[in-house]
């Protein structure tokens, strides 16, 4: 029997789909918008739908040194949280998916209760001891930063995906000879690609956005796009609306290209140990 292509549930369905597209796509396509237009097509009221786009106020972005220097820093950082925060995390949630030992449980959910913790709670006390031992104002700090919150998601969200890969596969290569690290580099990290890929651009989205801890941690010269565009807000002469939103786009398109390039490995790293084989 065929389904009728207009009823009711099928316009319900794609009238959801259309609001959230519009949700969603809606603030950034207006973001890339104003970035097209000159100040006074911005000021104009009411709003042009219609005008010769103008590429100017990305020309004014990119020949600044302020903004290069902060993408610099925010690639920089983001990068160095994801390789610490993995070859940390990682050997450490398979140790604890597969070891048993004496306080392996508290030390799980101990990580966990610090995910949870509020940025602003540990902010003080980071501030005073990078200054205390000498690296606040650099970028080693803020990676330090961000590793208190990416760390204990890596652990996490690794300690489920190794625990349900089989043990049979690891305990085959053992009787063969190999040591527990040939098995952890040889054959159980090719396994847990999908889900390292999907923890690691999770943990870079957290470092590139974040601001907070940027914004106390850093100086001018170490500052991240976020602290740049917050700085747009507060120039003498207004906000330029026009490089402000073309600032804006040009932060977010590295997180649009790593996300469609991790997008097959983020499926299945996401998908992967919903249900136990």
């Amino acid at each position: 029997m065929k389904t009728k292509a207009f009823s009711p549930s099928n316009v319900l369905t794609y009238a959801t789909i259309l609001v959230s597209l519009v949700c969603v796509l809606g603030p950034f396509l207006w973001l890339i918008g104003i970035s097209l237009k000159t100040r006074t097509q911005i000021l104009t009221n009411p709003p042009l739908f219609i005008w010769k786009p103008t590429f100017e106020n990305y020309a004014q972005v990119l020949h600044t040194d302020n903004f290069l220097q902060s993408l610099g820093n925010s690639v920089i950082i983001s990068v160095s949280t994801v390789i610490l925060s993995l070859l940390i995390g990682v050997p450490t949630a398979y140790t604890m998916a597969r070891s048993r030992f004496r306080g392996r449980g508290t030390m799980y959910y101990s990580l966990l209760l610090m995910r949870m913790l509020p940025g602003i709670a540990v902010l003080i006390p980071m501030f005073m001891l990078f200054e205390y031992i000498g690296l606040q104002g650099s970028r080693s700090s803020v990676v330090f930063a961000h590793l208190s919150f990416s760390l204990p998601l890596v652990v996490w969200v690794m300690r489920s995906f190794f625990a349900e890969l089989p043990a049979e596969i690891e305990e085959s290569a053992r009787v063969d000879g190999a040591t527990r690290f040939q098995v952890l580099s040889i054959i159980v990290l090719p396994l847990a690609r999908p889900g390292m890929t999907a923890i690691a651009t999770l943990c870079f989205l957290l470092s590139w956005n974040d601001f907070i801890f940027a914004a106390v941690l850093s100086e001018n010269a170490t500052q991240t796009l976020p602290v740049l565009l917050a700085s747009y807000s507060t120039a003498d002469n207004g906000i330029d609306w026009g490089q402000l939103s073309a600032a804006g786009v040009l932060a977010i398109a590295p997180v649009i290209l790593l996300s469609a390039f991790a997008q097959k490995h983020l499926v299945a790293g996401l998908s992967a140990g919903a249900t136990k084989g």
